[in-house]
């Protein structure tokens, strides 16, 4: 293996460690109670990391949270029709994920939906510019799960929840 393909591949296993999916999780729950004022619907969690993990997806992504998550998926058909499988591939690691950011106490489950206890540290571009993207990406991922009901955040992006 060449320097470039082990690189590749610890980015892989970076992006699918379930610390990283754990605050990418708590990013985006952080965000969306904030914004709402009110817990995270649980089902929600399942779409935040098959939006955020995959570059073709991120990169899609708007800059700002003007364009909404109907808006977003109407102008990337491919994506939107690829999302239903990215979501059930991705099933197991965000369960994952769940649990070591509750085990951490980085997301609560309360009667009312998910919460995050505590701010998660911004993600500087040290660990890698990725690392930074995938952080903003679950930050606008979060305002719009702020504002969808998930059954409609769901049938948009063609997941039945």
């Amino acid at each position: 293996m060449t320097t470039d393909s082990h690189r590749n591949v610890s980015e892989v296993q970076a992006l699918f460690n379930p610390a990283f999916g754990a605050y990418l999780l708590a990013s985006a729950v952080n965000t969306a109670t904030k914004k709402a004022d009110r817990p995270l619907p649980w089902p929600s969690a399942f779409l935040i990391l098959p939006l955020v993990l995959p570059a073709d997806t991120r990169l899609s992504l708007p800059g700002k949270s003007t364009v909404t998550l109907t808006a977003w998926a109407h102008e990337h058909p491919r994506l939107q029709a690829a999302f239903a499988e990215r979501a059930a591939a991705l099933t197991d690691y965000t369960r994952t994920s769940l649990r070591t950011a509750m085990r951490h106490q980085a997301i609560d489950v309360t009667p009312g939906g998910l919460v995050c206890p505590r701010t998660p540290k911004p993600a500087s571009a040290a660990p890698g510019e990725e690392v930074a993207a995938c952080a903003r990406a679950a930050a606008l991922v979060g305002r719009w799960l702020a504002v969808t009901d998930p059954t409609r955040a769901f049938t948009t992006l063609g997941v039945r929840p």
